[in-house]
């Protein structure tokens, strides 16, 4: 079989056109890995693609993230492979891309894009936090044994990591091929409020994926301004649903379990209904093991 330098003659123009490709590290190492499966003979009908993996590949240098990504298809580099005997070019994810992967499978209402790169590695651990990371990790082992198991109801004071936690659950059980719902609720709140005169509102839509999807997770539960409508026919729906079909949910909230209660059991025209407000907490409590974060208020330190 030839050699480069030996075929280099047969191809008008190589001299001068191609002799710099030819050279580029990347391209001899792909003739190098793919030896034996290259037809040296044919080089001059796919040194274009040869070219175009060189261009390509240099669109993905000095890149630091896929918002800096400069390829026709976003997060997709350059390979040579092998194919009947030529050096084909294809386009596969990069490793940008893999690592944001996962997010298709997060499925985020309201929360910051930030908060979707949790991760337990970057959670600061404390004697306060143990417990808390401890059961998080449980869960996920047991609910990637069986798809079963009981959320967390994750409360305590403003800064102590219960966002970051939850996140950090969702984005280890999505790089597994779990579908999570992650949802800042008041927000969510108010915008199923907002779209109650809206008929081109998609509310209605999301109150139903959020009863079905595989893990739910509620962010900062009890700080919104809650109708009792709202209370009973959308929360209420979701919360039953989920506790008959055995879907795990998870909550933050600053309040506990008597709290919560509290909060769900006066409408906001000052009228107590007590026993709505125990039935909303008990499929809560139905649903999830509270968990206490206290201690050091993280955000304070950033």
């Amino acid at each position: 079989m030839k050699s480069i330098k030996e075929i280099m003659p047969q191809i008008p123009g190589a001299q001068e056109a191609f002799r710099e490709i030819l050279d580029m590290p990347k391209i001899s190492q792909a003739f190098k890995e793919n030896e034996g499966q290259v037809d040296m003979d044919l080089l001059p009908s796919f040194i274009s693609d040869l070219d175009e993996f060189v261009r390509g590949d240099g669109l993905c240098k000095g890149c630091r993230s896929l918002n800096e990504c400069r390829q026709p298809v976003k997060g997709h580099a350059p390979r040579l492979s092998p194919h009947l005997g030529r050096l084909k070019v294809s386009y596969a994810p990069c490793n940008y891309q893999k690592n944001q992967a996962h997010l298709e499978n997060i499925h985020s209402f309201h929360m910051p894009q930030d908060i979707l790169k949790a991760d337990f590695t970057n959670f600061f651990m404390d004697p306060s936090r143990s417990v808390a990371h401890e059961k998080a990790l449980m869960f996920i082992h047991g609910y990637l044994m069986d798809k079963k198991g009981k959320g967390l109801y994750l409360h305590g004071p403003f800064g102590t990591g219960k966002t970051y936690l939850l996140a950090a659950i969702a984005s280890t059980l999505s790089r597994m091929g779990v579908v999570c719902g992650l949802v800042y609720f008041p927000e969510l709140i108010a915008e199923i409020k907002a779209g109650f005169n809206d008929p081109n509102s998609s509310s209605y839509e999301k109150v139903e994926q959020l009863k079905e999807i595989q893990v739910l997770m509620l962010d900062d539960i009890g700080s919104e301004s809650m109708t009792s409508w709202m209370r009973d026919e959308v929360l209420g729906r979701i919360l039953n649903y989920r506790m008959h079909q055995g879907l795990p949910t998870f909550f933050t909230s600053n309040l506990d379990y008597q709290e919560l209660q509290q909060h769900f059991s006066v409408t906001q025209k000052g009228e107590v209904e007590a026993i709505k407000g125990a039935r909303i907490l008990e499929r809560i409590k139905a649903l999830t093991t509270p968990v206490k974060l206290a201690g050091t208020n993280y955000r304070e330190k950033l």
